[in-house]
């Protein structure tokens, strides 16, 4: 039987912000129906009114034509809607059995947990969509493919019919994304729909039947997939066709501000070596567990566990002293995980900003406001930040607008030396113009860039320099303008290389 939900004349205002303005949005069951736009769109907020997150103003919601009331999770839960967020709820300490079945556990002889029983049931809806995961494996081990997948399963065991994914292959290697999109088709076909939020236009129209835009709280297109184009999308989301990015030729001159040497971490990555400039940006890039991330946190002071040298304006750095020293030595670190590691979400908009210029603000023992406003309101006007006033809670802004306050935080006229981990991942293509803008102008400012990405397209269109990666251990350095983008590729997959 045909399942199917309609949400019409949704409206929801955040005080004087207008979020959804009378949102007709509708979804049939074996179907994936992408809902797309740029951050701050809606989007989200309209998932979390059909999750039962937060409630409506006006409106009305059906399931099969009868009129329903979804004013919490649990009533989502009971009507088959679940919600998959962009970042793992999961339980790295238990089982997969463990996390699918946690707050349901089945029990035998009183208290006992009936782990097998729970194990069985796992394995059979694993096997029923071809899936080779062991029920008993912690989840710590497991990779972010596989974390995506127990994610599913139990929204699926809990009997859901239409599951929301929020921008499922932001952490995914190409190999785990097309794992996912088999299970995908596999869902389909057993009449479970999706709705698939995200800004990658190939995997939508790679993977939808129906795909929906939105933009200032309003459905602005709803198409069939097969009826429109990638580029008529971005053009309804963006409201004007955005000016393709052009990387600005330049001179790699000045001199070195990093040096990393021979730098090695058993199990991680090996005998690393290479020089960053001023004003150079250099990328490093590879499949996920190739050693970037770990490479970058130890340069920044987060990791001492290594054996090599970094050295930074002419001095060797010692291992493992800590982000703060980093801090005042001029350096800068946008983290991969904004939500987790990259801000404060109680804090507002200004004190997310004011971290890092805290100490330097401080005269005569009292920090110095008039500074810090002047550093704030600025941070925010070059970064095109959108938000109601610096006194807003970071939390409830965009996850593009959170990524620009991790950004901002940087525009520090000392800043001589930033990381980024994955500057864009999970934000619009709007937002994405707005932080290669960004990284430029850094750039153009004296600034040694380091980026780890493992989006080929963004990699050629930002570097100076290449470095990819293949199981911790250097395989080929490229140079601007001389990109072999195929060549990339299968250096990062390991092709030629020993196994």
């Amino acid at each position: 039987m045909t399942k199917r939900i309609d949400m019409k004349g949704i409206g929801k205002s955040f005080f004087a912000t207008r979020a959804l303005d009378n949102v007709d949005f509708s979804c049939v069951s074996g179907e994936v129906h992408a809902l797309v736009g740029l951050n701050g769109a809606g989007k989200s907020t309209l998932m979390k009114v059909l999750g039962g997150v937060i409630s409506r103003d006006e409106g009305i919601i059906e399931v099969n034509g009868e009129r329903v009331e979804i004013a919490a999770p649990a009533d989502a839960g009971r009507l088959g809607i679940s919600m998959i967020h962009q970042e793992y709820s999961l339980i790295n300490e238990l089982t997969v059995a463990g996390n699918i079945f946690l707050g349901r556990e089945l029990r035998r002889n009183g208290p006992f947990l009936d782990k097998s029983e729970m194990a069985r049931r796992v394995k059979q809806q694993l096997d029923r969509f071809g899936l080779d995961l062991d029920p008993n494996r912690p989840v710590r081990e497991l990779n972010s493919g596989e974390k995506q997948i127990v994610e599913i399963i139990r929204a699926l065991m809990s009997d859901s019919w239409l599951i929301v994914m929020d921008e499922p292959t932001s952490a995914l290697s190409e190999e785990d994304k097309g794992r996912l999109f088999e299970f995908i088709r596999r869902m389909k076909s057993e009449g479970i729909s999706i709705i698939y939020i995200s800004h990658h236009m190939p995997e939508i129209f790679g993977i939808a039947e129906q795909v929906t835009v939105m933009r200032d709280g309003k459905i602005v297109l709803s198409e069939r997939t097969a009826k429109t184009t990638e580029d008529a999308v971005i053009k309804t989301m963006t409201g004007t066709e955005l000016d393709g990015f052009v990387k600005p030729h330049k001179d790699i001159d000045g001199n070195v501000t990093l040096s990393v040497s021979t730098l090695t971490k058993p199990g991680t990555y090996n005998d690393i070596s290479f020089d960053v400039r001023r004003g150079e940006i250099l990328v490093l890039t590879g499949l996920r567990g190739c050693g970037a991330p770990e490479i970058a946190k130890a340069i920044f002071g987060l990791d001492a566990d290594y054996s090599g040298t970094i050295s930074y304006g002419g001095k060797q750095l010692k291992p493992g002293r800590g982000p703060a020293a980093s801090v005042r030595d001029g350096m800068g670190l946008v983290t991969e995980n904004r939500d987790k590691n990259g801000i404060l979400p109680q804090l507002s908009v200004r004190d997310n900003i004011a971290l890092p210029f805290l100490e330097k603000s401080v005269r005569g023992g009292i920090i110095d406001g008039k500074r810090i406003d002047t550093l704030v309101n600025k941070a925010i006007a070059d970064t095109s930040t959108k938000t109601s006033s610096p006194d807003q809670e970071i939390r409830f802004l965009s996850g593009g607008n959170k990524q620009k306050i991790c950004f901002s935080r940087w525009l520090d006229p000392d800043l001589e030396f930033l990381i980024l981990l994955e500057p864009t991942r999970g934000i619009d293509v709007h937002a994405k113009a707005d932080i290669y803008r960004i990284i430029e102008e850094l750039s153009e400012r004296g600034v040694a860039i380091l980026i780890l990405s493992y989006e080929i397209d963004e990699v050629i269109m930002l570097a100076d320099r290449v470095i990819t990666l293949y199981q911790g251990s250097p395989v080929s350095e490229y140079t601007y303008p001389n990109f072999e983008k195929d060549q990339m590729l299968s250096d990062m997959a390991g092709v030629g290389q020993p196994h």
